[in-house]
């Protein structure tokens, strides 16, 4: 009896579980190992950590584009899944891997000759850009392979695989972590490298992350198929419209994101600390609850896929369920233990005191992540990703900025404001996706029939 059969009671939930709780796992402890990292970094001064953080911001707008390349296979993938259209994967899989490669070669080809000026937009100061140069130069090879890995990894998550996923990531996130530690501290006989060691640590362990899956996915015969590698009309006809509304939503958070960032920062030194504390704690929740994302994702496009109305109707229930139980047990931890759990970070009595309303919303603020990452992954596995990313489009980029300005400048309530503007842009994003799934409900046979044609 595996541990699916004891916690769970129907064989739906267990075959939910079997995806959302690998993927949730992963995310969560990828987080661990990356605040290990900047651990490790930040031993070298302030400077050092300047150096490694600045590349973040270029990273992700690189990951921006792979992941929503990635996005798109695993929508696609799901349906095939569910359809038994084990060619059509290949076929996809071998194309996808062709357009990643290329566009997103050209694109790191592109930030690495203008890495400069990219660092400086991104607010890079002259007293550590030299070592950001050095840093970046590297690491950025390693966000490549990375790309390229999310590819992989996507025909992986579409067949509901994440328990592999999970082992090659962590395990590759742990050889990073070790190689670091060797090369920037130069233990025994390895050099004392600094920042390079850190950037050739990275590019280790995502070299390692992508040799894991391409083994993988060999023994589980994913390579065997034929198939063609060129791109033709059919493959961007199915493509382009997935890809489109991905790279938009990606787009419109990355953005909300940097403005709701640089406006809690003018709020001064302390009160951006307990933001920065807060968010990191609200995203340790946020990542557990992305499991249940993918999960609900997955599972709807395999029942898209395979036009199976009961088990779309029956995981979409589990999914909801159980996002509210935990999202309950995730309230109550942070809320009884909320002055502990600060203190981890910091024991500073002017932050301290100032984070007790604040930690409140960062529990309370659980049950809108949960719901709302829940329904849009049932909306993108039932092909829904361009109204996903109107919603997203409004409710980060537009109303989130603005909610913040108002309550900071006009109301005048400081960092509360800022989380008050967080909580309701969650709270809409939820609402949003919650009434468009129930308005699908319905209606659910009729459109996995039209999926079926227009594939």
């Amino acid at each position: 009896m595996s541990v699916y059969d004891k916690l769970f009671k129907t064989a739906d939930e267990q075959k939910y579980f079997r995806i959302a709780l690998p993927a949730a796992v992963e995310c969560v402890f990828m987080s661990f190992l990356a605040s290990a990292d900047l651990i490790m970094v930040g031993s070298l001064g302030a400077v050092s950590i300047a150096a490694v953080s600045i590349f973040a911001q270029p990273r992700m707008v690189l990951l921006c584009f792979a992941r929503s390349i990635a996005s798109a296979v695993t929508l696609l993938t799901a349906r095939k899944a569910g359809a038994k259209d084990v060619a059509g994967v290949s076929e996809l899989l071998r194309k996808s891997l062709f357009l990643a490669g290329i566009f997103m070669g050209l694109l790191h080809i592109l930030f690495y000759f203008l890495l400069e000026k990219i660092l400086l937009l991104m607010g890079a100061g002259n007293d550590y850009l030299p070592l950001a140069l050095l840093y970046s130069r590297i690491a950025i090879f390693s966000v490549y392979v990375t790309s390229m890995t999310s590819v992989l990894q996507a025909v992986q998550l579409g067949f509901g695989e994440t328990g592999a996923i999970m082992r090659t990531n962590v395990t590759g996130n742990i050889v990073n972590v070790i190689v670091n530690a060797l090369l920037i501290f130069g233990v025994g006989p390895f050099p004392k490298l600094g920042v390079v060691g850190a950037a050739i640590g990275t590019v280790t362990g995502t070299l390692f992350t992508l040799c894991a899956t391409v083994y993988v996915m060999n023994y589980n015969k994913y390579f065997s198929q034929g198939g063609s590698f060129i791109p033709d009309r059919k493959y961007f006809k199915e493509f382009l419209p997935i890809f489109g509304s991905m790279i938009s939503e990606q787009g419109f958070e990355r953005l909300g994101m940097v403005l709701f960032t640089r406006m809690a920062a003018g709020l001064g030194t302390v009160p951006f600390a307990v933001h920065s504390i807060c968010m990191s704690v609200v995203d340790y929740y946020w990542d557990f609850a992305m499991g249940l994302g993918k999960a609900s994702m997955v599972l709807a496009g395999q029942s898209c896929g395979a036009k199976n109305e009961r088990d779309w109707h029956v995981f979409r229930k589990i999914g909801v369920r159980w996002g509210l139980i935990f999202s309950t047990v995730s309230f109550v931890f942070i809320f009884l233990l909320r002055k502990p759990i600060f203190m981890v970070y910091s024991d500073d009595p002017a932050a301290l005191a100032m984070s007790g309303i604040i930690m409140f919303v960062v529990a309370i603020v659980g049950y809108p992540e949960a719901q709302g990452l829940v329904c849009a992954g049932i909306l993108r596995g039932s092909g829904k990703t361009a109204v996903v990313a109107l919603y997203s489009f409004v409710s980060i980029a537009v109303l989130r900025p603005l909610l913040t300005a108002l309550f900071l400048y006009v109301a005048g309530l400081g960092l509360l404001g800022a989380w008050i503007a967080l909580f309701l842009d969650q709270s809409i994003r939820a609402g949003c996706a919650t009434f468009l799934v129930r308005r699908l409900q319905p209606h659910i046979g009729r459109h996995m029939e039209e999926l079926g044609k227009a594939a």
